[in-house]
């Protein structure tokens, strides 16, 4: 599809930034490129959505890598400097010295009152800025603000779909995951399996582990007609999978989990049976060898500490760094990210998302998406 000049500088602009990891700056930009594109057509653009929706989910995962909090030396360093201030504040007179102290007292009195009344001021204007926020609304999160836009993405490219066929097109579709689709419906087919994979990565960063098996398992389907058997973006999907029915704690879900591995670890076989490429064979032997013992685990029967292991799994996996004093404010996040992600009836407005997109709080004004 062909842009005007304004949404194809926008796009431009995104990708150098997503090329260099500066996915909160590129996410602003395919914002811009969304929004330009509503304001031109009065609807919405699922490729520009699907940049968008990207960005948005590699910056949240970054993010979600530097969240902090007060831990224990933090509170200790705290508590010790409250502890001097106090103590700075208990007086011992002597004898003869009484005018001194009352003076003192007397400026002590003026500048308590004059701290007290900076501090009415302060409440008045946070309690100001209370009520503005409540009139708004809640901000949502990065992952929040993600999973609405690609749950947008996926039900445009469902509609696109629905007039399209396969006529003519015979599976797998594609030989490799860089070959360029020969058809509409195909490449359109392929950015759906995208953006079901991203919501699935979306759901188990939330710890929704069956919402994340259920698109990891669409995922699959369409990267099962997409791509051939020995793909590794199809090796990476049962993988995926495997992770989340693992999780997903239900009846048969562990049996799943370890059928899933086990397809894993045959597709990446026979990867590594055509390779020719020394270096990659040994990546692929390595890899091998971590996914048969994570197979032989799943094997077994689950240990009853599985739970308490859960999210340092799924950190290690996900590239995750989250330390361990981020306190209740991650663990807060993490479960109203949880109870957000869920199949629900598609927003199709999507300027209010593209406003309640959180800045950062060093850069506001220059990674805030323009208005639509």
């Amino acid at each position: 599809m062909a842009y005007s000049e304004k949404i194809s500088q926008a796009i431009a602009e995104g990708a150098k930034l997503y090329a260099i990891k500066q996915f909160d700056e590129a996410a602003t930009k395919y914002a811009d490129a969304c929004a330009a594109y509503n304001e031109e057509h009065d609807e919405d653009d699922a490729d520009l959505l699907l940049l968008y929706g990207k960005a948005l989910f590699q910056s949240a995962v970054t993010r979600s890598g530097m969240l902090g909090g007060i831990g224990e030396n933090d509170e200790e360093e705290n508590a010790d400097e409250e502890k001097e201030e106090n103590e700075e504040g208990n007086f011992h007179f002597e004898d003869g010295i009484a005018q001194e102290v009352d003076d003192d007292e007397n400026a002590q009195k003026e500048e308590d009152e004059e701290e007290e009344e900076a501090a009415d001021q302060d409440e008045d204007k946070e309690n100001q800025d209370n009520e503005e926020q409540q009139e708004a609304g809640p901000e949502q999160s990065d992952f929040e603000v993600a999973w609405e836009i690609l749950e947008l993405t996926r039900s445009l490219l469902d509609k696109r779909l629905e007039g399209q066929s396969a006529e003519g097109v015979e599976k797998p579709y594609l030989k490799n995951a860089d070959e360029i689709p020969s058809s509409e419906y195909v490449s359109n087919i392929k950015k759906l399996s995208e953006v079901y994979d991203l919501l699935g990565e979306v759901s188990l960063e939330a710890e929704n582990f069956a919402q994340a098996a259920t698109d990891l398992h669409r995922c699959l389907e369409l990267r099962q007609q997409l791509y051939p058997k020995d793909s590794g973006l199809v090796s990476e999907c049962h993988y995926k999978l495997s992770l989340a029915l693992e999780f997903s704690l239900t009846d048969n879900s562990r049996e799943e989990a370890t059928e899933q591995m086990k397809l894993a670890i045959e597709s990446v076989k026979l990867r590594n049976s055509k390779e020719s490429d020394e270096e990659k064979k040994k990546d692929n032997d390595n890899l091998l060898r971590d996914m048969d013992e994570r197979y032989k685990e799943l094997k077994k029967s689950p240990k009853p500490d599985l739970k308490a292991e859960q999210m340092d799994i799924i950190k290690g996996i996900m590239g995750e760094a989250v330390s361990s004093t981020q306190g209740s404010s991650s663990s807060k996040a993490v479960q109203d990210l949880s109870n957000m992600v869920k199949r629900k009836p598609v927003v199709n407005d999507l300027s209010s998302m593209v406003k309640k997109r959180k800045a950062p709080s060093d850069s506001a004004d220059s990674k805030k998406p323009k208005k639509e």
